[in-house]
């Protein structure tokens, strides 16, 4: 992501979809990694966490096996 990371991509993200083009947050859903728990690869919560700091619904955080991360 250039020179920015998880926080200020997930960030700029959110803005770019809620203030620039305007959709409505209650009927956004985002994803996090949910891990692979048989390879030793742990869940990004700290995603999960970025996109709950943004105001998002905890039911519209999903943890998901594929993930852009």
């Amino acid at each position: 992501f250039g020179d920015y990371f998880k926080k200020e991509a997930i960030e700029y993200s959110w803005e770019l979809l809620t203030k620039v083009y305007g959709l409505p947050k209650d009927r956004l859903y985002v994803t996090y990694y949910a891990g692979d728990p048989q390879n030793g690869i742990p869940t990004d919560e700290e995603a999960k966490q970025h996109w709950l700091n943004q105001g998002i619904s905890p039911d519209h955080v999903i943890a998901s096996k594929g993930n852009f991360w």
